[in-house]
């Protein structure tokens, strides 16, 4: 891939994993773990990708979450 000028390959599938999972997208999902492992990654590189994702995704719920508690009990007070 040459768009890009200082990340390899490994790198751009890996974030790719991620960016899948934070984005909810399972085809993009299937398509950048097997490049990934066909670009040289190792299953514990994805792992990590792919945990990256999941901390990602889960960051906004954690905030809407806490948000919805905030107004429930600014309403209460």
């Amino acid at each position: 891939m040459d768009k890009f000028k200082h990340l390899d390959s490994k790198a751009i599938e890996l974030g790719g994993i991620a960016a899948s999972i934070a984005g909810g997208c399972l085809p993009r999902l299937n398509y950048h773990f097997e490049k990934a492992l066909e670009t040289g990654c190792t299953i514990g590189e994805a792992k990590e990708a792919i945990k990256l994702g999941k901390m990602i995704k889960q960051r906004p719920v954690t905030d809407i979450y806490s948000m919805a508690e905030k107004l429930i009990q600014n309403f209460n007070a």
